[in-house]
């Protein structure tokens, strides 16, 4: 049976609170949502926030709380997850598209700063594979941003501060293959009390199926309290990886130095061969891969790619090995037989 990309890391410990909340009267949304918002929130620096079940619904109403309306324009990475197209489809948002860096495929902030102008809105940041966007940069362009930190939690940025925690909003995904997951459902954080004052304004008119189940909340907190250990592992296996692929004549993506702290959110390697033919090789030998950026949001935005070169080009040549905390010894070991190994 061949190794997957993504499993996710829960283990028999943690169904004990979700079976704890199954025996409740309530399981709808309640208290241990906003328990969740409240503790991720103040370990991560952020005044409040909220919890809903959709990806998508979370974009929106980041959208609406910033004021956004129909036609306006925001900044957007070309290799942003694919619900930014439905989400930006929905509220009627033209992204405008700014190239990244090829060496970690953070949004390069040259490429921004030409793009910025009057009628650009708001700044969305994703921190694609747990890299580090370079946020100081962006805060000086006094625009509102909204940071993803769906596969980046935990990282610091490069001035040492918790990765979104400068933004007007945080987007945390709880998705299965997150660090951290809740089975799905997605937190949104707010900077301060003017900024959650508008998300609690525009979450209004929402009813209650919109929201993050305690049952889902209830796996939510015992991951989060276990995400630390989560990370160590994940650095582990990260490390034996890196020092595998050297042996070889592909990349990763980099990561900053000083005090920036990226996470091994996957492995991402960059590849100098064709990726049908390194795909096929390891999965002969027992190990499955992903593009990483194929089903981003240039799936639904072509002209995406062609205005930005080098996102194009790491959307071609990325492909994912897995990582993650169960992967055990003797599969970390054959996938890193694999990557030294690789044509």
């Amino acid at each position: 049976m061949s190794i997957p990309v993504f499993k996710p890391s829960i283990k028999r410990r943690d169904m004990h609170s979700v079976l704890s909340c199954l025996v409740t009267d309530v399981i709808g949304p309640a208290v241990l949502a906003d328990d969740l918002v409240a503790t991720v929130a103040g370990e991560l620096g952020f005044e409040g926030g909220g919890a809903v079940r959709e990806y998508t619904r979370a974009i929106g109403l980041t959208i609406q709380a910033l004021g956004l309306a129909k036609g306006d324009k925001a900044i957007l990475s070309p290799l942003a997850p694919s619900v930014y197209h439905r989400a930006f489809q929905e509220r009627g948002i033209l992204p405008v598209f700014a190239d990244v860096n090829e060496a970690d495929g953070c949004l390069n902030p040259d490429e921004v700063e030409q793009r910025i102008n009057a009628d650009i809105k708001a700044l969305f940041v994703h921190a694609p594979l747990g890299r580090i966007p370079d946020m100081k940069a962006f805060n000086g362009f006094d625009i509102p941003i909204v940071g993803d930190i769906g596969e980046a939690l935990g990282a610091r940025d490069m001035q040492g501060e918790t990765l979104g925690s400068t933004c007007s909003y945080a987007l945390l995904p709880m998705e299965p293959n997150g660090i951290a997951t809740a089975g799905g459902g997605t937190l949104i954080l707010a900077h301060d009390k003017i900024a959650l004052s508008a998300l609690t304004e525009a979450a209004g008119p929402l009813t209650a199926d919109a929201f993050l189940p305690d049952l889902n909340a209830s796996l939510g907190l015992v991951q989060w309290r276990e995400y630390p250990h989560a990370l160590e592992a994940r650095d582990i296996i990260a490390e034996v990886y890196r020092v595998a692929l050297l042996q070889g004549r592909h990349r990763t993506l980099s990561e900053p130095e000083g005090e920036g702290r990226a996470v091994p959110f996957s492995f991402p390697v960059v590849l100098s061969s064709g990726m049908n033919e390194v795909r096929k090789y390891a999965r002969k030998k027992g190990v499955e891969t992903q593009p990483a950026f194929y089903t981003g949001v240039m799936e639904g935005y072509s002209e995406a790619g062609e205005q930005c070169p080098a996102a194009k080009s790491l959307m071609m040549s990325t492909l994912l090995f897995p990582l993650y905390p169960t992967l055990g010894k003797k599969n970390v070991q054959l996938i890193a037989k694999v990557l030294s190994t690789l044509p």
